[in-house]
C-alpha cells in the first residue's frame, strides 16, 4: 500500500488554501486540470534526490536506492507530470519522507496536501489544520534526535499516523475537563 501526496504550484493555480478543507477541495478541483511541464516541480523532484543522497551519506548507509525510498525517481517523475497536481506515491508511511517532501515543497514554493493525516503544508510554513502545528513541529525534532539511516525504525516504532494520532489523543485529553 502506498502513502499518498498531493503537491500543486500556488503561483499558478491560485489562491492559496485558508484551512485543510480548501486545501482538500483545490488539490481535488486540481487533479484533473492538464497543465504544461513545471519548473516548481522539477526543483521538487531534484530536492527529494538531493535530500534522499544527504541522508543517506549522514547515515553511511546506501541498502536502500532513490526509486526504492521514494517509490520511483521523484526527478522523472517530476519532469513527466503533466497536471497541475504532482501526486508523490512514497512507498510507505514515514515521518523522515513525509519532511523532506514537505521541505523540498517549501523550498519549490509549492504546497503540498497530506490528506491521509488531513495536513496541507504551505510554502510559507503555514501547517492546517491550526491545531496540527504544535504537533508536526515535535514531530520535525523527534526526527532531528532520532535515527538517520533510511531503513532505521523510530524509537518507539510507530508510524507518522499513529504518531499523530498519539497527540492528538494527548491533546484533546489536556483539554478536556468533563467527568
Amino acid at each position: 500500500m502506498s502513502y499518498e501526496l498531493r503537491i500543486w504550484d500556488p503561483v499558478r493555480h491560485a489562491p492559496l488554501p485558508a484551512s485543510a478543507d480548501e486545501a482538500l477541495d483545490i488539490a481535488e478541483r486540481l487533479r484533473s486540470v492538464p497543465d504544461t511541464p513545471n519548473p516548481a516541480f522539477e526543483r521538487f523532484g531534484r530536492s527529494l534526490a538531493d535530500g534522499y543522497a544527504a541522508l543517506t551519506k549522514a547515515a553511511g548507509a546506501d541498502d536502500v536506492t532513490l526509486e526504492e525510498f521514494w517509490g520511483g525517481d521523484p526527478q522523472e517523475q517530476a519532469r513527466a507530470c503533466q497536471a497541475a497536481v504532482y501526486e508523490l506515491s512514497l512507498p510507505v508511511e514515514d515521518a523522515r519522507r513525509l519532511a523532506l517532501a514537505v521541505g523540498a515543497a517549501g523550498d519549490a514554493g509549492l504546497a503540498l496536501l497530506d490528506d491521509e493525516n488531513g495536513m496541507c503544508f504551505l510554502p510559507d510554513g503555514v501547517v492546517y489544520p491550526d491545531d496540527s502545528r504544535e504537533m508536526w513541529a515535535a514531530t520535525l525534532d523527534e526526527l532531528r534526535a532520532g535515527p538517520t539511516a533510511p531503513g532505521d525504525v523510530a524509537p518507539d516504532n510507530r508510524t507518522l499516523l499513529q504518531q499523530i494520532a498519539s497527540a492528538l489523543f494527548d491533546a484533546i485529553g489536556r483539554g478536556n475537563n468533563h467527568q
